[in-house]
């Protein structure tokens, strides 16, 4: 698939011309990849070091950029995240996809910025800024839950509370270091190493990269939070733990008398 990103987004049907003037989004699958990078001005080895996908990242070659995205499911956190790449030169913006997933999101674009200017700047940011769009709720609906937490541990019921805190923390934990790459993707892109970009239209990419930042910082006090329940666990099962031993405590007490006169008296 081939969308124009220059003037306004716009999808066309073949490769333009490279006196066309205008830069060019496409979708393809790793093997349609593998078939055209030659055709799209890419080197061969363009991909070559992308056979495992472990961050969001972005890579300055001498012709090119390449990138990844690792892209965490909101719903099921600790579960293997989206995963694609994605290759830009003077001429060519693609993603290589293997699940459609860039091909549902331009489309969504396309209706969302049908009478938008467009440009490589702000199609990027826009299209990035998809996989931060409703963050701010995720990251409340964990502060509630944490909240809960706490009102249980207060109310002295701790049962199956540490194992929820950890869990809470691990899914905290990826979202955060997802935050954190993405925050470094939009800093690299709006860097403009390779001077794909107009220096006057980094605006985008720099608020991107400060969203992201906004959310790592929430998803990092969330993770301070955790920890505080934790402690407060910790202390709460010390403090039954006690009152059971003082308890033990006083039987003993009692009944240790006893047993010594029951024993003295019971020697031949």
């Amino acid at each position: 698939m081939y969308y124009q990103i220059t003037e306004h987004l716009r999808h066309i049907d073949t490769v333009p011309s490279e006196d066309s003037g205008f830069m060019t989004a496409v979708t393809l699958t790793s093997r349609e990849w593998e078939d055209k990078k030659d055709s799209l001005g890419f080197p061969d080895c363009a991909g070559s070091g992308n056979n495992q996908i472990r961050s969001c990242r972005t890579e300055a070659h001498a012709k090119y950029l390449s990138g990844s995205l690792c892209i965490p499911d909101r719903n099921q956190l600790l579960h293997p995240p989206l995963k694609f790449t994605f290759y830009m030169n003077k001429r060519f913006l693609v993603f290589v996809d293997d699940t459609c997933t860039t091909e549902q999101i331009i489309g969504r674009l396309l209706s969302r910025y049908d009478d938008r200017e467009m440009g490589p700047e702000f199609f990027l940011s826009v299209f990035l800024q998809e996989f931060l769009r409703n963050d701010i709720e995720v990251l409340e609906k964990y502060e509630s839950r944490l909240f809960l937490m706490e009102e249980r541990a207060l109310r002295g019921d701790i049962k199956d509370l540490l194992p929820n805190i950890l869990k809470s923390r691990r899914e905290l934990t990826r979202l955060r270091n997802y935050y954190e790459q993405m925050k470094d993707l939009a800093r690299e892109l709006a860097g403009n190493s390779k001077n794909y970009f107009d220096p006057e239209k980094l605006q985008m990419l720099e608020r991107l990269s400060d969203q992201a930042d906004q959310l790592q910082g929430i998803a990092q006090q969330a993770i301070e939070y955790c920890q505080t329940l934790r402690d407060f666990e910790q202390a709460q099962s010390d403090h039954k733990q006690n009152k059971t031993i003082q308890f033990l405590t006083i039987l003993t007490s009692i009944f240790f008398p006893l047993t010594v006169i029951t024993g003295w008296y019971g020697m031949n």
